[in-house]
């Protein structure tokens, strides 16, 4: 009986919290988009790098790739809903139950990946380079929009304090 009280505990976090607000915060998702359309990032370890960055806490390479092929099973299948709920758009408002339907199986995925980086958090990485650096080498993100990034969480910092 306890274990859906532990699921909801790890799926409901910090960073799934930090995710959402950030994610609300003006023009944050579409940038995030951005970053998933044209360079073919992942917008949870976005979020993820952005968290990090915002308490200051540095990564190692190690564990970028760790947290990277930890994912990439869960991917395909945000991939692929994200790919259906995108098709079904297109066809509202004939689809939009179907659509809703979708979007809330790929925010339930999106949260458990999120889950799964919180796990990671709690383990004590050795950190040597910024989060949105080794997400800009990643990605091939250009040193601009990191530099936007970079403004989009220093302006996320000064509305919360």
């Amino acid at each position: 009986m306890n274990r859906p009280e532990a699921a909801s505990t790890l799926l409901d976090n910090p960073l799934w919290e930090f995710s959402l607000d950030f994610y609300g915060h003006g023009e944050v998702a579409p940038f995030l988009l951005h970053c998933q359309d044209r360079y073919g990032a992942d917008v949870c370890l976005l979020l993820w790098a952005s968290y990090r960055e915002m308490d200051g806490r540095l990564l190692s390479e190690e564990g970028w790739r760790v947290a990277e092929r930890g994912l990439a099973p869960r991917r395909h299948m945000i991939g692929s809903v994200r790919q259906l709920r995108r098709w079904l758009g297109r066809m509202r408002p004939h689809t939009t139950r179907l659509y809703n339907w979708c979007k809330k199986g790929e925010l339930r995925l999106e949260q458990r990946q999120l889950s799964a980086l919180w796990q990671l958090e709690q383990e004590p990485w050795a950190g040597e380079r910024s989060p949105l650096l080794l997400a800009g080498q990643q990605y091939g993100i250009p040193q601009k929009d990191q530099a936007r990034w970079a403004g989009l969480i220093s302006d996320y910092l000064t509305i919360k304090k």
